[in-house]
């Protein structure tokens, strides 16, 4: 009976020690919390100048750059969707192939199906891209650059024959749809990093597409230029100007000009004669096609 009797005391006085740690803990918690609680309330006080400790908040806008100005910016997250973009300058001079059906007349094909195309030239095994035409591109002025050119997918070609000849679809990111063209795929590959480089000032241009998509541009979009390889290089830096707009003044009736705000940032990626390829790197403010491009201010 009495080594029972310790056992249970022994329990008991375990049990008491446990629960004074775990009380002691919990006071060190709440004074914690009390502390960054009176620490919040001060910060709040200072900024709100002392009104009760209540604050007042304000949406703020902020951009997000990809990295600092001045260090190199890793591309490889666009590459594939700056391949899906071809730009050509000038017309064709023989006449185009396209897709004419898919297998068993299907009008819409995929990767892995078989499609008749007409007016391919080249030999069994030979790689063709399937594209659909985009937006016509042209300069403020109205004159032509070029063609927007959106890979549907890649074909491989099984057997040449007139006037149908067949392929394989071998990658298909869209469907490939009747009429899609094919062409020599591009030698062209975007390289992994670029380093941003200023711009020379007084250069001016637009933005006058954003290929497959609407006149809205916002952050990391893929857009073209009308400034082509004697003007620009990849990485140089382009800031985006909001539109001027027309004041008048009150007093003497004259209409002052209103220069407008900075909208964000491109960087080339891509050059060819008359157009090139940009990537959005800044948006502090909604842009779209039709916007003007300049230096940068900030070097």
């Amino acid at each position: 009976m009495k080594q029972l009797e310790r056992r249970r005391r022994g329990r008991r006085s375990v049990r008491a020690a446990a629960l004074a740690a775990l009380a002691t803990a919990m006071m060190a918690a709440v004074v914690t919390d009390i502390d960054t609680a009176r620490a919040a309330s001060a910060d709040a006080q200072d900024t709100t100048g002392g009104r009760g400790g209540v604050v007042t908040l304000s949406p703020r806008l902020r951009f997000l750059p990809l990295e600092t100005p001045h260090d190199p910016v890793d591309i490889s997250a666009w590459s594939q969707a700056l391949m899906n973009y071809r730009i050509i300058e000038g017309s064709p001079e023989a006449p185009q192939a396209y897709v004419v059906s898919g297998s068993e007349g299907r009008l819409i094909s995929g990767a892995g199906d078989q499609v008749l195309a007409r007016h391919v030239q080249g030999r069994p095994g030979q790689r063709f891209g399937l594209y659909t035409p985009g937006k016509q591109l042209k300069n403020e002025q109205g004159r032509v650059l070029g063609q927007v050119m959106i890979r549907q997918g890649v074909a491989r070609l099984e057997r040449q024959g007139t006037p149908l000849s067949t392929l394989t679809v071998e990658k298909s990111p869209h469907e490939v749809s009747q009429g899609a063209q094919l062409m020599a795929l591009d030698d062209w590959a975007p390289p992994a990093q670029l380093t941003p480089e200023v711009a020379p000032a007084g250069i001016q241009g637009r933005i006058i597409d954003r290929p497959g998509a609407g006149r809205i541009v916002g952050l990391r979009d893929i857009v073209v230029i009308d400034l082509g390889r004697h003007q620009v290089t990849p990485g140089m830096r382009l800031r985006v100007q909001g539109e001027a707009q027309s004041v008048p003044d009150p007093v003497t009736n004259e209409s002052l000009t209103l220069e407008g705000g900075i909208l964000g940032e491109l960087m080339v990626v891509r050059t060819l004669e008359q157009t090139s390829l940009a990537l959005v790197t800044r948006a502090e403010l909604p842009m779209a096609t039709g916007d003007r491009l300049g230096a940068p201010f900030d070097d």
